[in-house]
């Protein structure tokens, strides 16, 4: 019997599943917590609890993962230095550094004005110490990339950080959104680089010598040196698994799978059992980015999101998740006592924190070149004997609560959150408990006698405050797959006309009429999309082996990529220009330039399968030609022509 072993690493758990080539039948899958200080762990826990009797019958290991989506909707990642060259106007990126240089090279790729090499120098020169990686966006680099380059060579000198040019990721129209993408493909470099380094130690450890792939965003798989490259290829990894998972496992021709971890809650409406793509790029954390994926949407609610009170009193949830109380203080013992015993007065407003958040160690290497502030090093220094609530540190450092800064500390990875969640209300409720319950009651009445309700009270409105988000997310990503678009759309409006529990509108009520089943994935699935399907009056599968979708989805992953070459007619000089991903050409005849263009592409598609493993793949070329009367050129109609590479390859060619 030959196996495929999948793994799926989350923010709260991986999951691991064995799979059977031949009848695609799960022969065994376990779970274990996703441990962030040290991947290696929770992986080889979820690898030990499949109880593997032959290793040498697996051949293929698929990953798959929601790390980089959550790094994006968590804000985390390396601190990525940002150039750009002519850009058209400013704009707001996510890099910790951003110089502008100048230098122009117009729609058709000419140069206007030369670059400013000694400008990006000098801008490079400042940014020395400051970032772990750079990216690098010129307006016009989809139509000449020559700028790019130049300035990734500058930065080679100088830096020495991995470089990442806005044209290698994406030959799709859209400056900003091309630049976001090239800056979040870096910050997202050290997580998944990490994450493959674990996953090779473990499979090493066990003596599982299969080939290893990684699910991309599209459902399609690439090999891990591309990954490295490419981590932005691996945002929404993990919904593209459970989208794949969700197909095979609830046997649905029409559904709305709806993967629910700890972090995030994707959901992915699907038709005729077909995968629904992007091709423009897609919405994480508020980014739009320009890579082909999965047509998701992502939102920051888990059954790990932070739940919290406002300064006004009203309860918010994510987008940060945050290691559940109850789950701590299996390990840190101490926890319990500090925040019972612990308290504030009844007259202290808090603003920024909660009486039950604690924190501790995280990433201990990330103190190597950590600069700390004297408060940072001091609380380093209360932590390293392990977990302890903010209250108790307060005490320790003669401050209030609000006034101690850990947020840096936060982003660094130096030390982790933890707080009350909706894991934490499912065990102070009993509705499910895998923990401790004891810490998960102290920490609800503190938070429902700063509400002034009874425990069972505030129970039930934070439940009910819970499942009404989850209910606007289904309805925000079915009314954008019916075509309202996104900036027109109002989530406080999407409240008040569906939410027919509001006792104040006597008169009428909406309600939402759904033709397919919700196909719920993940292991808060059962509880939380259950309670959501009641409010919404629709259908919800759990299906079998629902709680490892994620991991099943990611051995039916094969090898797809598409590369494409644009051909150009140039009224002016009457010469035809060539467009392809890492050069520009200019031909006299359009012979000639559809001749070099194939050429190149046929090329290029031998580079991709050598650099992909692939001892065997099938390739097909398609032409595009766009015709208009307005040039009047010699050759007739002719304004531009696309020539599209499809490559496919089955993932067992792949060389190990």
């Amino acid at each position: 019997m030959k196996l495929k072993l999948g793994i799926d690493t989350g923010g709260s758990y991986t999951d691991t599943v064995l799979v059977d080539w031949d009848s695609g039948q799960v022969v065994s899958k376990a779970k274990a917590r996703t441990t962030k200080e040290n991947l290696t762990i929770g992986i080889e826990e979820a690898i030990d609890k499949l109880g593997i009797q032959d290793r040498d019958t697996i051949t293929l290991v698929c990953l798959s993962t929601t790390l980089a989506t959550n790094a994006i909707v968590e804000g985390k990642g390396a601190a990525v230095g940002l150039i750009t060259i002519d850009e058209p106007k400013e704009h707001s990126y996510p890099a910790a550094s951003h110089f502008h240089v100048k230098g122009k090279i117009d729609v058709k790729g000419c140069e206007v004005f030369p670059l400013d090499c000694e400008g990006a120098a000098a801008a490079l020169e400042r940014m020395q110490g400051k970032i772990d990686a750079l990216a690098v966006s010129g307006y016009a680099s989809v139509r000449n990339p020559a700028y790019e380059l130049k300035v990734k060579g500058i930065s080679d000198a100088i830096l020495g950080v991995p470089v990442v040019c806005a044209h290698e990721l994406t030959k799709v129209l859209g400056y900003y959104e091309r630049t976001v993408t090239a800056v979040l493909n870096a910050k997202l470099i050290p997580i998944i680089k990490e994450l493959i380094a674990a996953t090779k130690v473990v499979l090493a450890k066990k003596g599982i010598r299969a080939t290893l792939v990684i699910i991309k965003g599209d459902g399609s798989c690439m090999t891990c040196s591309f990954a490295e490259e490419r981590p932005i290829e691996t945002v929404l990894s993990g919904p593209a698994a459970s989208a794949l998972g969700g197909i095979l496992l609830s046997g649905c021709k029409d559904m709305i799978v709806a993967d629910m971890g700890g972090t995030t809650l994707d959901v992915v409406p699907i038709l005729d059992q077909s995968i629904p793509m992007d091709e423009c790029g897609a919405a994480v954390g508020g980014w739009r980015i320009r890579i082909k994926a999965m047509r998701t949407r992502s939102f920051g609610l888990g059954g790990d999101s932070y739940l919290r009170m406002n300064h006004a009193g009203d309860l918010e949830f994510g987008p940060r998740r945050v290691v559940p109380l109850c789950a701590a203080a299996e390990k840190y013992k101490n926890l319990i006592n500090e925040v019972e015993r612990l308290y504030l007065p009844a007259d202290y407003h808090i603003i920024k924190r909660q009486e039950s958040d604690c924190i501790a160690l995280f990433k201990r290497k990330n103190l190597e070149r950590a600069h700390l502030t004297a408060e940072e090093k001091r609380l380093v220094e209360l932590l390293a004997d392990g977990a302890h609530s903010l209250l108790y540190l307060a005490e320790k450092l003669g401050k209030d609560i609000d006034g101690i800064e850990i947020e840096s500390l936060l982003q660094r990875e130096i030390v982790y959150l933890i707080s009350f969640t909706p894991t934490d209300l499912l065990h102070a409720t009993g509705e499910y408990v895998q923990y401790d319950q004891r810490i998960s009651h102290l920490a609800l009445a503190k938070l429902a006698a700063r509400k002034k309700m009874p425990p069972a009270d505030f129970a039930a409105y934070a439940e009910a405050g819970f499942v009404e988000k989850i209910c606007i997310s289904f309805i925000e990503c079915l009314l954008i797959e019916k075509g309202v678009e996104e900036e027109k759309l109002s989530r406080e409006l999407i409240r008040l006309v569906f939410n027919h529990l509001d006792a104040t509108c006597r008169l009428f009520d909406f309600n939402c009429l759904f033709h397919a089943p919700i196909v719920g994935i993940g292991a808060p699935a059962g509880t939380w999309l259950k309670k959501a399907a009641d409010q919404l009056g629709c259908k919800v599968i759990i299906p079998e082996n629902s709680e490892v979708a994620n991991a099943i989805g990611t051995v039916s992953g094969n090898i797809r990529e598409r590369l494409e070459a644009l051909i150009r007619f140039d009224c002016h000089s009457k010469n035809y220009i060539v467009h392809l991903p890492d050069q520009r050409r200019i031909f006299e005849t359009l012979d000639e330039a559809v001749c070099f263009a194939e050429r190149e592409l046929i090329l290029c598609g031998k580079k991709f399968g050598e650099k992909m493993g692939v001892n065997k793949y099938t390739s097909q070329l398609s032409k595009e030609q766009i015709l208009s009367q307005s040039c009047g050129n010699s050759e007739g109609t002719f304004v531009e022509l696309r020539l599209r590479l499809d490559i496919s390859a089955n993932a067992k060619y792949i060389r190990h």
